[in-house]
């Protein structure tokens, strides 16, 4: 078995077989050398090494790190675990409607009250005029999506979604203005 010796840094280490590569820190600029080559070779330059390549992600650059942070206002940082998430810098209205997570505008909130008031409307028209059994069930999605876009709604003032089955908090939904920072629920949705 062949054994592989690789430098980063100026600082040789081996010998590895070429299993125990893979879970060493090899990247295309990494310096290679094992019994076979004359000198040092750059990794992206070994056919067997493509294997290995295909593992490790390339490394993050410092320069496009600090302009994101610095131009991009979605992007959270954790010192403590130096860690970046870049999240999505635009949400599309009325996007994942019936889903729990995340937070909405008072402007999507208000379309969400008119489009559940106009098809509650229309079902219960058809069921007066129509008997038909479990049409009633057609309010179950209805009231899923009326639910989720509160639970948004309230996340985007700060609060849980349970908020929501207090009485008449529905107005305060309406009229409150949203966290305009970052919260637990996600990020300001006028960004």
């Amino acid at each position: 078995m062949e054994k592989y010796f690789y430098s980063n840094d100026n600082q040789k280490n081996g010998p590895y077989l070429f299993e125990e590569l893979k879970n060493e820190n090899i990247r295309k600029d990494t310096l290679i050398w094992y019994k076979g080559l004359e000198n040092w070779t750059l990794a992206g330059e070994l056919v067997e090494m493509i294997s290995i390549l295909e593992l490790n992600p390339p490394e993050i650059n410092q320069n496009f790190i600090e302009n994101e942070l610095n131009n991009n206002p979605t992007i959270e940082t954790n010192n403590t675990e130096k860690s970046i998430n870049i999240k999505k810098r635009k949400q599309r209205l009325l996007s994942k409607p019936f889903s729990f997570e995340g937070r909405i505008r008072r402007t999507e909130f208000c379309i969400s009250l008119i489009i559940y008031f106009i098809a509650y409307l229309f079902v219960l028209v058809i069921i007066k005029s129509i008997d038909v059994p479990f049409m009633g069930l057609a309010f179950t999605p209805m009231l899923w999506f009326l639910w989720a876009q509160g639970a948004k709604r309230c996340h985007d003032i700060g609060n849980s979604g349970w908020y929501q089955i207090i009485p008449f908090y529905m107005f305060w939904m309406l009229f409150a203005n949203g966290q305009k920072e970052t919260n637990q629920y996600g990020i300001n949705p006028k960004i």
